[in-house]
């Protein structure tokens, strides 16, 4: 697509991925930490590549949430540097998903994930709205309370034979849309 109100080009890919109410429903938390790894921020492995190392990319990361009811979506987003192509970057997510499911991911890497994912569900106590928020989302999806607090614990048994099992079972080209959206050129 393209539209007069972007200035800068995106690219965008989902893949179904299991929820908590369907699916593998237990591939649910290692896919929590698995797009802590893959585009958690600055620190993230599409980061540091595509926007530090490759410099293909202004833009990078993920998003994944297993809190609905029906299929769910695992995403990944970049958004190209200045002389490279949506297809430039698309083929750098590319690169990185295929390290991923050859490699898989180092013990550093799951322990950071982990940390940052439990320090912020201890901080989001600290919020006036995130608990009533993460709280009514969960329930809607169908998780009681004692699954909502037993989060953090669940996080941090994740292993990487978990995350690599389910990018292995999520990240199918056949099972994905990948999207692009430009800057109309005025004439």
């Amino acid at each position: 697509m393209t539209s007069a109100q972007v200035g800068q080009a995106q690219v965008s890919r989902r893949y179904l991925a299991p929820s908590h109410g369907h699916g593998e429903t237990a591939q649910v938390n290692a896919l929590d930490v698995l797009t802590e790894i893959l585009g958690g921020g600055t620190t993230s492995r599409l980061y540091r590549s595509l926007v530090v190392t490759q410099k293909v990319a202004v833009s990078a990361g993920s998003w994944y949430g297993g809190d609905d009811i029906g299929p769910s979506t695992f995403g990944f987003y970049a958004s190209p540097a200045q002389g490279q192509t949506v297809e430039d970057v698309e083929a750098a997510i590319d690169a990185e998903i295929n390290a991923l499911l050859e490699t898989g991911v180092t013990a550093p890497e799951l322990a950071a994930a982990i940390k940052r994912l439990t320090r912020s569900a201890i901080f989001a106590r600290d919020s006036v709205t995130a608990p009533a928020r993460i709280i009514g989302a969960a329930l809607s999806a169908g998780q009681s309370i004692a699954e909502i607090e037993s989060w953090p614990e669940r996080i941090a048994a994740v292993t990487s034979e978990d995350v690599i099992k389910a990018a292995r079972a999520t990240f199918k080209i056949d099972q994905s849309v990948t999207s692009t959206l430009l800057p109309k050129v005025a004439k």
